[in-house]
């Protein structure tokens, strides 16, 4: 019997980018995402991968808070929220981080992939959606989404998952974003943007942005994914940060970054979350988040809240690293604990996390399709479990590996001189 084509496709796909050293591997790890890993075989070396920032997830208080939920509800819900799936511990979670985010009410997803599908798709569709069902006002026009052109994947999902005219404009190009408005006038738009961009660390210029979608009657919408529980004075993220509360209408958070759990939320207003939450294939669709991870999550935010320091702990590895970087010559974009160095190619970043590795440092390559083939690079991310003595240990490690990379420094100068 022949081989079906789509298999025959994807079966030599498959086989020429392992050839060509194309395949990243999925290293397996046998710990929990503290700075000392345990690889499979045995192997210890110390991560600067995990997205972990503040580690409240190895807390006393957030494991048996999960242990709690886990012993009176089990393990899952087994059902979406609308069919039977919702609990107090999932309310009170909403309420919790309506609170902390400064927004009126805010609904919760099973992964932060669902919680940006379901704001995206949902704010664009879900007028459609309710003249199609139940004869409501239809809109006069479909909508349009104009989001960043480096959003995560998610957003994009969302956006085409939608049946609104699907716009870039270019990365945090406040002016380029302005002109696609501008000829869209009248329709109702959806403006889309990262707080903190996932894989250049970089911060959106939200005060700029702001002023355009205010100008031009559009709807911004913030995922504050790597900037909950990071950026601004208490830690609620870039809208803080900026001195933006109130002006920001709609945001995205994750659970599993700062939080240390697993999980989505919408924020927004109440009639806006409402229809969210009848009409977003991203909310209705899909099993609700566990209970454990509610309760846990519900311990870590009111330890974040409550504890200043661990954030303080935070930024201080983070200005320790990247003036490490500075004397090595290299210029990272941003200022947080994202800290990506530019390789160029796929290989040469796969190259550079093992020899990494055989001097017991672990530091992720990130290729496509992540980023554009041009600019692979190894992610750094440091968090407050780091101490000085590993985030030393990693500068001479990358001082001692840049050499064997060829090109390795022209490259990295080329992308990350200061100011670009």
């Amino acid at each position: 019997m022949s081989t079906p084509k789509l298999f025959a496709d994807l079966h030599a796909t498959h086989d020429w980018l392992s050839d060509h050293g194309l395949l990243p591997p999925e290293r397996r790890s046998e710990t929990p995402p503290t700075p000392h890993v345990r690889l499979f075989q045995g192997r210890t070396v110390v991560s600067f991968c995990s997205n972990n920032y503040l580690g409240l997830n190895h807390r006393t208080e957030v494991k048996a808070a999960a242990a709690q939920a886990l012993h009176e509800h089990t393990h899952t819900t087994s059902e979406s929220r609308r069919l039977g799936g919702n609990l107090r511990l999932l309310e009170e979670l909403e309420s919790e981080l309506a609170e902390f985010k400064k927004q009126p009410s805010s609904l919760i997803t099973a992964t932060g992939l669902l919680a940006n599908i379901a704001a995206v798709h949902g704010a664009l569709d879900a007028c459609e959606l309710a003249s199609r069902w139940y004869g409501s006002p239809a809109p006069d026009v479909l909508p349009v989404v104009v989001y960043d052109e480096l959003c995560h994947r998610s957003i994009q999902m969302g956006a085409r998952q939608s049946s609104a005219e699907r716009l870039r404009f270019r990365h945090n190009d406040a002016e380029h974003l302005a002109d696609r408005l501008a000829a869209h006038k009248g329709r109702a738009i959806l403006v889309v943007t990262e707080g903190v961009f996932s894989m250049d660390g970089d911060l959106a210029d939200l005060p700029r942005l702001v002023e355009v979608c205010d100008a031009h009657g559009a709807i911004l919408m913030v995922d504050d994914a790597h900037g909950t529980g990071v950026y601004g004075a208490d830690g609620s993220g870039t809208t803080s940060h900026f001195g933006l509360v109130g002006r920001i209408p709609l945001q995205v958070a994750t659970l599993s970054k700062a939080l240390g759990g697993m999980g989505g939320a919408v924020l927004g207003d109440e009639r806006t979350i409402a229809i969210l939450r009848t009409f977003s294939s991203g909310y209705r669709f899909t099993s609700s988040l566990p209970p454990e991870q509610a309760a846990a999550t519900i311990a870590a935010l009111r330890i974040l809240r409550s504890e200043p320091g661990i954030r303080d702990t935070l930024w201080a590895n983070v200005r320790r690293l990247r003036s490490g970087l500075t004397r090595l010559g290299l210029h990272p974009p941003g200022d947080g604990p994202i800290i990506p160095i530019h390789m160029g190619t796929p290989q040469a970043a796969a190259r550079f996390e093992e020899l990494m590795l055989d001097t017991g440092y672990w530091c992720v390559a990130v290729a496509p399709p992540a980023v554009s083939p041009e600019t692979c690079r190894i992610r750094l991310t440091v968090s407050a479990m780091h101490d000085q003595e590993q985030i030393d240990g990693l500068l001479e490690r990358i001082n001692d590996i840049s050499p064997k990379i060829p090109a390795f420094a022209e490259i990295a100068n080329k992308h990350t001189e200061p100011g670009t």
